[in-house]
């Protein structure tokens, strides 16, 4: 079998181990999946298989509404990179380009703005900006569908610089304002009220090994202060609450916690803490 062949018998199945591993681009829809999307699945000839969303957005697809992206498990297309890389991705996932440049985030890696356009080329095939823009819709969109945060908050913390700019995105991308994608999420979120959200995983991964002798953990949240608990969630997710966590360092909290419990288990905790 091919390797497109591959992933379409998986994307029949809907394997869950797929999740994250790869995106579903579908042509006639200009859509892109995620593998276990329960929505119809498309002929295979209508079918191109990305490794990564930010690829897939790239090429003129937009997230699915119903499968939503950017709840998959990190794709394993950053991992075995190199380890200038593997920094310059921690450094975007929590929010560096939001203020600087990318010459001058190459600069504190030591290195060119050029050669690290050209490493992300060469490596993951997106460049530092297309990772950013992807970055900054997926969490948007996450803590749309997740939260009850007012949009103004939503678009701040994404990293958007203004809530004009932020609306133009998403009515761009999906035809729509951002308020559209919202489903129901309760009350209004008042000052000083945790945030609450969902991480997807793959087995086997830390938190499940952390979870198997305790199904919650609460820790204090680094650089600023704050409190993380997290709790099983349905299926393969992690309930993440964040409390007294500021807008400013959401991204950065996010990132962090994906990182170091969503890891794989036989990839070096160092690595992923």
């Amino acid at each position: 079998m091919t390797s497109h062949d591959q992933r379409y018998a998986q994307l029949l199945r809907r394997d869950a181990d797929a999740d994250g591993r790869f995106f579903v681009a579908v042509s006639t829809t200009r859509i892109y999946c995620r593998p276990v999307c329960p929505a119809r699945t498309p002929l295979s000839r209508n079918i191109t298989f990305y490794d990564s969303a930010t690829a897939a957005r790239e090429a003129g697809y937009r997230p699915c509404l119903r499968c939503r992206p950017e709840s998959a498990p990190d794709s394993p297309a950053w991992l075995g990179t190199l380890a200038s890389v593997q920094r310059a991705l921690r450094r975007i996932e929590e929010g560096a380009l939001v203020d600087m440049s990318v010459d001058t985030l190459a600069d504190g890696l030591g290195m060119t703005g050029r050669h690290l356009r050209r490493l992300f080329l060469q490596h993951l095939g997106v460049s530092p900006i297309a990772l950013e823009q992807t970055r900054r819709i997926h969490l948007a969109k996450t803590l749309i569908h997740d939260t009850s945060l007012p949009m103004t908050e939503i678009a701040f913390a994404a990293g958007f610089g203004s809530l004009r700019r932020f609306n133009e995105v998403f009515q761009t991308l999906f035809a729509r304002p951002p308020s559209a994608l919202r489903r129901e999420a309760g009350a209004a979120i008042g000052p000083g009220t945790s945030v609450r959200l969902k991480l997807a995983y793959r087995e086997p991964c830390v938190w499940t090994q952390a979870a198997a002798t305790d199904q919650s953990h609460t820790l204090a949240a680094e650089d600023g202060g704050g409190r993380i608990t997290l709790t099983q969630g349905v299926g393969r997710t992690i309930a993440v609450e964040l409390e007294g966590v500021p807008l400013h360092r959401l991204a950065k909290v996010i990132a962090q916690v994906r990182r170091h419990w969503t890891a794989p288990v036989d990839r070096p905790l160092a690595a992923a803490a």
